[in-house]
């Protein structure tokens, strides 16, 4: 198998299409009316977003999934339900700090988008990593 990083070539591209068909699902069907009126987003805003959002959308996603494969990889975590419990801290201690500067520090940021962000990045997380483990 490929390797990137040490890490399953398959196993990253897979959890990452999971991963972002994740904040596809969230954004576009579960909470899209709550976070375009949290954030302040119109219909023709949303229009505007050229593909080039969404390839850096998901360039961010495989970022991500490289980072959680290195740290499972790293810790030696190979079973799944280990995988999502690492997810889980990581996510906690890592990802929810990040997501509450902006609810701190910018004035548009608010608990709604909060919710949705940061639950956005749990899930994802936690599907990441458990594919992850489950393609090696």
């Amino acid at each position: 198998m490929p390797k990137v990083l040490g890490l399953n070539l398959v196993a990253v591209l897979v959890a990452s299409v999971v991963f972002y068909l994740v904040g596809f699902a969230w954004y576009e069907f579960l909470f899209k009316d709550a976070w375009m009126a949290a954030s302040g987003i119109t219909a023709a805003d949303a229009e505007g977003l050229t593909p080039v959002y969404m390839a850096g959308g998901f360039l961010i996603t495989v970022m991500q999934v490289i980072g959680i494969g290195l740290v499972l990889k790293w810790k030696g975590v190979a079973d799944p339900v280990g995988a999502i419990k690492a997810a889980l801290v990581l996510w906690l201690f890592f990802a929810l700090p990040f997501t509450l500067y902006p609810y701190l520090y910018t004035p548009a940021h608010n608990s709604t988008m909060l919710m949705i962000d940061a639950s956005h990045l749990l899930v994802g997380w936690a599907l990441s990593a458990l594919v992850l483990r489950l393609i090696k």
